[in-house]
């Protein structure tokens, strides 16, 4: 159960995304530039363009060896276990926890996307080819909806690098 004080935080966190996602004048920028090939693809009625199918994920390791990197060990964890509530409104963290709205996120780090057995998850993610790596997650948590295209994340995304490498850092360790 979330106590007040976390509700409270949560809230505001959520509601501060929708009011910058709101601003005409900030728009998003990605934390990662997409490979051409992914930025150019044309749009049509049936194939809208998906940054994350071309994406370049990076070197896949292990969540501990993420952690040893210099952003992640400089990061700030409890900023970014506070900024994980926004997650817990619809995706648990632990080992063997249940579904919410979202798949569980317990092992996320070096998974492919959409592979959650019993999630049902947008044909988009489903076949985008990304395996879950902190760089991956920074360009889907920067703008979801323009990283995958058709994706059912609702969420806006963070527009700070800052908050999304502390997020990045919590979530290494918090689903281990």
């Amino acid at each position: 159960m979330v106590s007040a004080r976390a509700a409270l935080a949560l809230g505001a966190l959520l509601s501060a995304g929708c009011e910058r996602a709101s601003e005409p004048s900030a728009p998003a920028a990605p934390a990662v530039e997409a490979p051409a090939s992914a930025r150019t693809a044309p749009a049509t009625a049936d194939h809208a363009p998906s940054r994350g199918a071309a994406f370049d994920v990076g070197e896949i390791k292990s969540a501990a060896e993420y952690l040893h990197e210099p952003q992640f060990a400089a990061a700030d964890f409890k900023r970014g276990q506070l900024l994980s509530l926004a997650c817990a409104a619809c995706h648990s963290l632990g080992a063997g926890e249940k579904t919410i709205v979202g798949p569980n996120l317990h092992g996320v780090f070096g998974r492919p996307a959409g592979t959650v057995e019993g999630f049902d998850y947008s044909p988009g993610l489903r076949s985008s080819g990304l395996v879950w790596t902190p760089r991956a997650l920074d360009a889907w948590l920067a703008d979801p909806a323009s990283f995958v295209a058709g994706t059912k994340m609702t969420f806006t995304g963070f527009r700070s690098e800052q908050d999304r490498r502390d997020l990045i850092a919590y979530l290494l360790q918090a689903t281990q």
